[in-house]
């Protein structure tokens, strides 16, 4: 029944009872959503998803979390779907409730010359969506000055306003740093890793290499987490591949003891470099059998 009742009417019977005299306690408390089932509060600031492990930001409301479950894990709970409203924090109401009272206040000529503004929890997912979008599909961070994705954005959106490249950049480290911790604590629970080495090439000829953890975690699950990758020199490129190797794992806290063994995407990689990762880290050296097959064929 207090889903049909409008948001005025949920706060007064929540307050002091219904006009039966009901007590408050039968009714739900919008801070204890049902959306918190599928997620674990991290500070103040963030919370992670049950499902996923995705971290979004946490502004004291459930509107991010509740669109997070809907548009990615399809989760379409009944308080989810239809109490929209009771997932909204007490200071959400108070700013409906503002407005209402400004619109009121504001004779309805003058309204037509100004734009409804994008709410606070909109603009939210409307950030983080942008952000996902970026490094999600690997755009460089200066297509948001693009004209054909600022016409769209203000087409979709005429009220919003993106952040400063600097401040995107800024909240795009946050997220690396923010997921770089939660791996190394992943890679913590590893009773040993295999450190895969892989060389490539970008369109513009310019030399990589990407460094791969593999193993298998407490949950008998294989784990396949990607490290660092970092551009390298062609001349130089597995000249002291031992020390680029060290230096990653002590980015994420891990010892040279931890590693199984190394795997190589090339015989060539093999050969160069087996004997001098075992004679100065004690390391076994494989070569990817697929790629030794691949290049028999």
């Amino acid at each position: 029944a207090a889903a049909n009742l409008g948001p005025s009417s949920r706060r007064k019977r929540e307050k002091g009872g219904g006009q039966d005299g009901t007590s408050t306690a039968l009714y739900v408390d919008r801070r204890k959503s049902k959306v918190w089932n599928y997620y674990t509060k991290l500070g103040d600031a963030y919370v992670e998803c049950n499902v996923c492990k995705k971290q979004l930001s946490f502004h004291n409301s459930t509107t991010t979390m509740r669109e997070h479950l809907v548009r990615k894990h399809s989760i379409r709970d009944t308080l989810l779907s239809q109490l929209k409203d009771d997932q909204t924090s007490e200071s959400d109401y108070a700013a409906q409730e503002n407005a209402v009272k400004r619109s009121r206040q504001t004779p309805p000529e003058s309204s037509l010359y100004h734009a409804a503004s994008c709410s606070e929890p909109r603009s939210d997912v409307i950030l983080e969506l942008v952000l996902e979008m970026i490094f999600r599909d690997l755009h460089p961070l200066s297509m948001v000055k693009d004209k054909g994705f600022g016409l769209l954005l203000g087409y979709l959106e005429p009220s919003f306003t993106l952040p400063s490249l600097v401040q995107l950049s800024s909240m795009l480290w946050h997220r690396y740093n923010v997921v770089k911790q939660h791996l190394e604590r992943y890679l913590q629970t590893a009773q040993a890793i295999v450190v895969c080495v892989e060389f490539w090439v970008s369109q513009l000829s310019q030399t990589y290499l990407t460094v791969t953890a593999s193993f298998i975690d407490g949950e008998w699950r294989r784990a396949r987490c990607v490290m660092e990758t970092q551009q390298v020199h062609e001349d130089q490129a597995e000249g002291d591949l031992g020390e680029k190797l060290q230096a990653v794992l002590s980015e994420f806290g891990l010892s040279s003891k931890s590693v199984f063994c190394v795997m190589h995407d090339s015989p060539r990689s093999t050969a160069a470099n087996s004997q001098q990762l075992k004679n100065a880290y004690g390391w076994s050296s494989l070569c990817c059998a697929a790629r030794t097959l691949h290049l028999c064929i």
